[in-house]
């Protein structure tokens, strides 16, 4: 797949060649391909050592975080944290080739026809020999992309693959920046320390670390920012509007204001910023449904729909519809409001409807009101009252009969709580009869009409009328929900005796008896998920028989019998010389084997309880010698 016969020239020219830029692989394609050619004029590196060396940014995300590798903010990045003096990077488009030329004091971007344009280019930035032609790519594509993924690699590139395996640049010295040979070497640069600090729980030492940062370039920057603003230090606000100043080619740093602005009340630097935001990647449906809530604050309104409706042209997302509803609610457009309401409640996974509700509660208009009982009714809250005090304040409004339609529809309406099956595991086998020391967990299903309510799921546990424990367990779903199967919150129970357990959930509520007596150790084994499975690996119990009336003495006779086919096996000198202490000094482990008593096991299945990990994946004669043997 590799062409060898090439590396002594390649490595000539890397050798005479200064190392001080890089060209990274391009998109598209023939990114492999165009990328060597220019790295060969430009007698940088081969593109695919870096396919295989270029570092991720320090933070969750990497480049995807800031927009892409392949926009100038990415290649402003890619150079920060290669430490080469430029780094060019390509993309392949409809209209030609996009490239992107980052030094340390900005970067250029240039659209051109075709690659030979592109090279006069770089010529005239002083980067390209003059008069010399861009050379011709020598090898195909596959070759280079195989090459890129470590296959069939030459010298130079197992220079690269051992590297990344941390034995030592080999090859590499010289002919890649020394920053990205350290970084590989686990000598990180600051920022790639701060996030390394924050990985560890160490705040303080990261903040001041961040304060350092803010000082440095772009990468470090960046990282400032977003360590004060993931330990919420009340800087960030001020690092994110620094750091869009000295980075504008950053979306991020765009964002990051707008979100500043927002919490300081301050819509038109919001608005502002995000425009810029939008003017880097004109795609991202979070920009434009920003932007329209920036724009609703300076009262634009007109405009603040039609970003919203970009915003939901890109993306279909429930914050952009909510805003859309609310936008047509103040203008008093009923069906349009409804249209918008009713996609973001389907689109809502029970995050945002929240704060559509506030938003709505913040206006006077009547149609404002309405909604407000709407989305309270689908997303099972409280909406009588709301709807009531609509109608009050505007008896003959349009929209009237269809909240008195919605009021005698909750009056209908109700809930229903129906137990499924009572469990010792979430999702397992019914489980009753229980024992005493057991957990019960309620399986349940709920329906609500129109929708389920938001309120607790409640199990109660009642000895002769008097409580004896109680759990609650607050419930979230999305809007519209109807239905809903349900595991509710787990009781403990006591000492055997006779026991009601009643499940509530808003005015619905279920009874249960329930008939508890003495532990088993079949049954506690099998809440804690430990099968006992004799020499060959076959379970002693079902799981049927595990939780039946039978299972503890099933349980003690199996192992018995599994313990005693054993002892002819046990010939070892440890298991035949006596046991030098413990309760069966002076026998053997083969001794005991032969003959165990009930007490025995009993005693090791006590001891298993206590230490699951005695048994774990383990088959229960090896556990049981394992146990007289001792530490």
């Amino acid at each position: 797949m590799v062409t060898l016969r090439r590396l002594p020239a390649l490595l000539l020219i890397l050798g005479l060649g200064l190392a001080q830029g890089l060209v990274l692989p391009f998109e598209g394609r023939e990114g492999f391909r165009l990328a060597q050619a220019f790295a060969e004029g430009l007698k940088a590196p081969p593109p695919t050592l870096l396919a295989l060396l270029l570092p991720n940014l320090p933070w969750q995300g990497s480049y995807d975080l800031v927009g892409g590798l392949y926009t100038k903010a990415g290649a402003r990045l890619a150079q920060a944290a290669t430490g080469a003096d430029w780094v060019l990077l390509g993309r392949e488009e409809e209209r030609g080739l996009r490239l992107f030329l980052a030094r340390k004091d900005g970067v250029k971007e240039g659209l051109f026809a075709t690659p030979g344009l592109a090279w006069l280019w770089l010529q005239k930035e002083g980067l390209a020999p003059k008069w010399a032609p861009l050379p011709s790519p020598t090898q195909s594509e596959e070759a280079l992309r195989a090459l890129a993924q470590g296959q069939n690699p030459d010298p130079l590139h197992q220079s690269a693959l051992d590297l990344k395996e941390g034995r030592g640049s080999g090859l590499l010295e010289g002919i890649l920046p020394e920053r990205l040979l350290l970084l590989w070497q686990g000598k990180l640069p600051p920022a790639y320390q701060a996030f390394a600090l924050l990985s560890q729980g160490k705040r303080e030492e990261a903040l001041k670390l961040a304060e350092t940062l803010l000082k440095g370039d772009v990468l470090e920057k960046t990282a400032a920012e977003l360590v004060f603003r993931t330990l919420e230090d009340p800087r960030w606000k001020e690092a994110a509007r620094t750091l869009a100043q000295a980075f504008p080619e950053l979306p991020l740093a765009w964002e990051e204001v707008s979100f500043a602005a927002f919490q300081e009340g301050k819509g038109e630097e919001a608005k502002e910023a995000l425009l810029q935001a939008i003017r880097l990647r004109p795609d991202s449906w979070l920009y434009w449904t920003n932007l329209g809530w920036a724009l609703y604050l300076t009262g634009d309104l007109p405009r603040a729909i039609r970003a919203s409706e970009r915003a939901v042209a890109l993306n279909p997302n429930a914050t952009a519809y909510y805003n859309l509803g609310l936008f047509r609610a103040i203008y008093g457009d009923y069906l349009g409001a409804k249209a918008a309401y009713d996609r973001a409640l389907r689109l809502d996974e029970g995050e945002d409807f929240q704060e559509a509700l506030k938003d709505l509660e913040a206006r006077g208009e009547p149609l404002a009101l309405f909604f407000r009982a709407y989305l309270a009714e689908r997303a099972g809250l409280e909406a009588k009252a709301l709807y009531r005090a609509f109608l009050e304040a505007h008896p003959r409004h349009p929209a009237s009969f269809a909240a008195r339609r919605a009021l005698a529809r909750l009056e209908r309406g109700g809930l229903a709580l129906e137990v499924e099956k009572l469990t010792l595991i979430p999702g397992d086998l019914e489980a009753r009869p229980f024992r005493s020391g057991e957990a019960v967990f309620p399986e349940v299903r709920l329906e609500g009409r129109p929708y389920l309510l938001r309120a607790p799921l409640e199990s109660l546990l009642f000895r002769e009328g008097k409580e004896v424990g109680r759990a609650e367990k607050p419930l979230g779903f999305p809007p519209l929900t109807a239905g809903l199967k349900e595991v509710a919150p787990a009781l403990t129970l006591p000492e055997p005796g006779r026991y009601t357990l009643e499940v509530r959930y808003g005015e619905a509520k279920a009874l249960v008896p329930l008939e508890v007596g003495p532990p088993s150790l079949a049954r506690r084994l099998y809440a804690l998920g430990l099968t006992p499975k004799d020499l060959s690996g076959t379970p002693l119990l079902t799981p049927k028989e595990a939780l039946g009336p039978e299972g503890e003495r099933l349980l003690l006779e199996r192992t018995l019998e599994a313990l005693k086919e054993a002892a002819p096996l046990a010939t070892s000198p440890s298991l035949t010389a006596p046991l030098p202490k413990g309760p069966y000094r002076g026998k053997s482990v083969q001794e005991i084997l032969k003959n165990p008593s009930p007490d025995l096991v009993r005693a090791f299945y006590e001891h298993v309880l206590e230490n699951p990990e005695a048994l774990g994946e383990n088959d229960v004669v090896n556990a049981f010698v394992e146990w007289l043997l001792g530490p």
